[in-house]
């Protein structure tokens, strides 16, 4: 009799242990979906973020396609992707080359270099900066594990920053913040272009940068707004071709005549070699910021076992970006017609150890999750 009444006791004080840990399971993930909920933002989705950098490339080639002809000289990280007498002739090998300045410019002097466009500009850019350290300063994601806490601790850090700015952002200065910005990125994009063009500027610069550094800029708006990390990236001369981030354009002639030769045996550990720049004119900014872009990369391929799908900048799988931007440019009429036959026809594969010899546009993309655009670009051997 005791023996039974010893075995129900040890029955109850098991079953009552159960319960409350069922209770403690339960609380811990309310308490984490109720996390998640609340950091569950989106300031814009992924339609109208292909939309907005589908338009932004348009304005781009426009551009690109009216100052063709007046190039004086080419950007140096692109002189070992353009023949010596590209100039001269001044037909499709520039516009290409226009596209990937202009594009080159917008992700290194706007989506990388400030945090919100709304902040003052001092502190917009310092805290874009502290953004970038997390990334740089941490070991490489061994595992899909590690990938995502450090996602997570960039996107809390990022969203709680947000939150504490918000008397700043809702003031009456945010709206001036924001024009004096777009204010000195024209100037500064009329400047460079016109260090790079024939004197006289042509007129087109003046009507149509203000377009492009508007609408990046207020793309620009909504990146830091989000629950999720939207990259925006460009490819160097030189950077392994990769399918899931990248599509093949064709039209522009052969590289036979680089004005700078390449040299031999780029490194692609490093990826500074195989960017076209020369290193020794790099200050250390610019070499922070070329060893972040291969830790994207190799964060990317351990990203991609998180979501199934994309990450950053090294084969991983993805969704085709369904966008057609040259055919905006054809309802467009006049020179856009011209333009999107200069923009030549995408081809489905490459080699795998093809490299980009000039990238003109930019990728777009939700870390771990899906590739929104696909950098357009021409490979070496086209």
């Amino acid at each position: 009799m005791r023996y039974l009444y010893q075995t129900e006791d040890k029955y109850n004080k098991v079953k009552k242990l159960y319960f409350e840990r069922e209770a403690q399971v339960h609380h811990l993930q309310n308490t984490l979906a109720n996390q998640r909920l609340s950091q569950s933002r989106t300031s814009l989705d992924d339609s109208e973020y292909t939309a907005r950098f589908s338009r932004l490339e348009g304005l781009i080639s426009q551009l690109a396609f009216a100052i063709r002809k007046n190039w004086k000289r080419i950007p140096d990280f692109l002189e070992k992707a353009v023949n010596k007498e590209a100039m001269a002739t001044g037909k499709h090998e520039m516009t290409a080359v226009g596209r990937a300045f202009i594009s080159h410019w917008l992700v290194s002097e706007i989506f990388e270099k400030y945090f919100h466009p709304d902040l003052d500009i001092v502190l917009s850019q310092q805290l874009q900066r502290i953004y970038h350290n997390i990334r740089r300063n941490v070991p490489y994601s061994q595992s899909a594990e590690e990938e995502e806490n450090l996602q997570s601790k960039v996107i809390n850090w990022r969203l709680t920053t947000l939150e504490g700015l918000q008397d700043q952002l809702r003031s009456p200065e945010a709206v001036q913040n924001n024009e004096t910005l777009i204010e000195l990125l024209n100037h500064s994009l009329a400047d460079d272009l016109a260090g790079l063009l024939q004197d006289p500027p042509p007129p087109d610069l003046q009507s149509s940068i203000p377009m492009i550094v508007e609408l990046a800029v207020k793309i620009a708006v909504h990146l830091p707004c989000e629950s999720r990390e939207v990259m925006v990236d460009y490819y160097w001369p030189g950077t392994l071709f990769s399918q899931d981030l990248m599509k093949v354009e064709t039209g522009i002639p052969v590289l036979t005549n680089p004005i700078e030769a390449p040299k031999e045996s780029p490194s692609d550990e490093g990826s500074i070699k195989s960017t076209g720049i020369k290193a020794s004119i790099m200050d250390e900014d610019q070499l922070d910021d070329m060893r972040e872009k291969d830790d994207k990369g190799r964060r990317g391929m351990f990203g991609g076992l998180m979501g199934g799908s994309q990450t950053l900048k090294k084969p991983m799988p993805a969704t085709i970006d369904p966008r057609a931007v040259r055919g905006s440019n054809e309802r467009a009429g006049g020179s856009q017609t011209q333009l999107g036959k200069e923009s030549g026809r995408e081809t489905p594969t490459l080699m795998k150890e093809e490299r980009v010899r000039m990238c003109v546009g930019v990728s777009v993309q939700i870390r771990g999750r899906s590739v929104l655009t696909k950098a357009p670009v021409y490979a070496m051997t086209s």
